[in-house]
């Protein structure tokens, strides 16, 4: 697969304004006789969420969309898969992992969504959420060879931005050779750097399946998600507590890092080995060597080895990691382990330098056939060194906080409230609310309403912040609020008000309308938004070319203008090439001091060999 991406984004381009009208008019025109969409990364936004348990678009990063998008590219075969790479793809709890294998080896492959629903632990809302990322391909149906193919696969995407006279560059490549081996590589440049080429950032590794004791071996960047963030975390990690899944951490284990910046992967070689119930995971990292071998002439680097051991058993997993620096390290157990349906997770972690312990601990249980009551507690002293470890709430690098949160949902509605505390000064103290509540409008349409509540007594100004948005939604195939969209070709249509009180008073309010169906897509969008102080920025998705993510922060006085569209060329039944292209601008003409306008145009070409 080929994927090739060109952005244009200038701050001031007036000559460019007729083609932005001529784009947009063609769109317009393309929305009422578009025969044909075909569906991008966000027409999926919805089964994302179920699977992470973000409570909204804009709690998702850019690794995880990325992740979802391979899997849209290259769905995860659950019927050849063994128990590693199902948790090690995310897209499964280890109790669900366990389960399905349970269920296969009693049973036999799962040949339908309706069985795969049957399976304890998924029912059909998780189902209908993981349809999308995965194939129920089974070499027990008549015909189906009795090997993997060595089929070589190949992803290339090529990405190019100007911003005035600034410009940066990316590109990713990854070679497949069926699901034994992949090789990857990724770089990009900044618009601040001095010179673009070499890249200032870069990533790259290769790994290898094994068949008998060898699950996994990675050389290279590689993302270790142990436990439950108490040590060894990288990757994405949820900014707030709503659904049942956002109350822990989705250990996956060892996987290939493809990220262009590295955020919080390691550098070196690591491999993942299963003897029966039992696995190892012996890795050795170099922190520093990323920047070091970037150019950075002062970074020190050092030698990071360890070691990761787990149990499983049919309910879930055990397991004990051990690592270490010249400055330090930690020894972390954790656990996770569904009991007569209630599933419990946790992780004690002690820090070698300090000689302090940091604690998570939580649980999740259904109340009846429709409730689920979720809850986790943590301590992590002040003294405890934060470096690759981080909160179950929030980003990687948490420490000085103890904290409890409760939660309970009900078919897509949710509460949660959180409160935290500095370890260090009882003093400083936040409270945090969330509610989501969609309504079932009728067959087609759904009404979401979200409230979220802020609070600091110790904040002389910014004591509260109080959030309310509501979403409506609309599409002609159909739209459940508890199982999502219909199949089949739909219009579509999104509205959106939201408002912020915290400094002051800010709202921002947007339409979007489009076509999907099984050739193409295109949708049109308009925002208005009146923000006058950053504290109340407000943070809105936007559409964008599949693997792209795309939440900007609103913050000024005026609108916006974007069409996005994508259609796909099929020869012979097969795809031949997808074209996505994206054309936005952003004005400011309702403030008091001038704010030069922003345009971009973007286009990216996917093809597959």
């Amino acid at each position: 697969m080929v994927r090739v991406y060109l952005a244009i984004n200038q701050t001031d381009m007036r000559h460019f304004n007729s083609y932005i009208a001529a784009i947009l008019l063609f769109h317009a025109s393309a929305i009422c006789g578009l025969a044909s969409a075909y569906a991008q990364t966000e027409g999926h936004i919805r089964e994302i969420l179920t699977i992470t348990g973000a409570p909204s678009e804009e709690d998702l990063d850019e690794q995880e969309i990325e992740r979802f998008q391979r899997y849209l590219d290259h769905p995860l075969a659950i019927n050849l898969s063994s128990r590693s790479r199902l948790v090690s793809s995310g897209l499964l709890t280890r109790y669900q992992a366990a389960s399905l294998e349970d269920y296969r080896s009693r049973n036999g492959d799962v040949l339908s969504f309706s069985e795969l629903a049957a399976v304890e632990g998924f029912g059909e809302e998780y189902v209908k959420a993981l349809r999308p990322f995965i194939s129920l391909y089974s070499r027990s149906l008549p015909g189906q060879p009795a090997a993997d193919s060595l089929r070589f696969r190949h992803d290339l995407m090529l990405r190019a931005a100007f911003k005035g006279k600034s410009y940066y560059h990316a590109g990713k490549y990854k070679l497949g050779v069926g699901e034994s081996a992949e090789l990857s590589w990724a770089s990009r440049s900044y618009y601040q750097d001095k010179r673009q080429f070499p890249p200032s950032a870069w990533s790259a590794n290769v790994s290898v399946s094994g068949k008998r004791y060898l699950e996994k071996l990675v050389l290279g960047d590689y993302n270790l998600r142990i436990g439950q963030g108490l040590s060894l975390w990288s990757g994405m990690s949820l900014t707030g507590f709503s659904s049942s899944t956002s109350f822990s951490r989705r250990p996956t284990g060892l996987s290939a890092s493809w990220s262009w910046s590295g955020a919080g992967s390691h550098r070196g070689a690591a491999a993942d080995f299963q003897f029966g119930r039992f696995s190892v995971l012996p890795f050795i990292s170099f922190p520093g060597l990323r920047e070091r071998v970037q150019g950075s002439k002062t970074t020190y680097v050092r030698l990071m080895p360890g070691v990761v051991t787990g149990w499983r058993g049919p309910g879930g997993q055990v397991s004990m990691s051990v690592w270490g620096n010249q400055e330090g390290g930690k020894v972390s157990a954790d656990y996770g382990w569904n009991l007569f349906g209630t599933d419990l997770f946790g992780e004690v972690a002690f820090d070698t330098a300090s000689g302090s312990v940091a604690v998570v601990t939580g649980a999740s249980a259904a109340i009846g056939e429709d409730w689920r009551l979720s809850g986790v507690a943590r301590f992590y002293p002040s003294s405890y060194d934060d470096e690759y470890s981080g909160g179950v709430r929030g980003w990687t690098r948490t420490s000085d906080e103890k904290g409890v949160a409760l939660g309970i949902e009900r078919h897509g509605a949710s509460f949660a409230a959180d409160l935290a505390v500095k370890a260090s000064d009882k003093n400083r103290k936040q409270l945090k609310v969330n509610l989501k509540a969609p309504l079932q409008l009728g067959m087609e349409s759904v009404l979401t309403v979200r409230v979220t509540e802020r609070y600091r007594p110790y904040e002389p100004y910014l004591k509260y912040k109080t959030g309310a948005r509501i979403d409506y939604d609309w599409s002609s195939a159909g739209l459940s609020a508890r199982y999502g969209e219909g199949d089949g070709d739909s219009w579509k249509v999104r509205a959106r008000l939201e408002g912020v009180l915290c400094r002051g008073m800010s709202g921002l309010a947007y339409m979007e309308g489009g076509r999907k169906t099984a050739k193409g897509s295109v949708y049109l969008r308009g925002t208005l938004f009146i923000v006058d102080n950053w504290d109340d920025c407000i943070y809105s998705y936007e559409r964008d070319a599949p693997g792209n993510y795309n939440v900007p922060a609103y913050y000024g006085r005026g609108y916006s203008l974007s069409a996005v569209g994508g259609h796909r060329l099929r020869i012979k039944r097969r795809d031949a090439l997808k074209v996505y292209f994206r054309v936005s601008t952003i004005r400011y003409p309702f403030m008091k001091e001038p704010k030069a306008p922003v345009t971009e145009a973007k286009i990216q070409i996917v093809t597959g060999f």
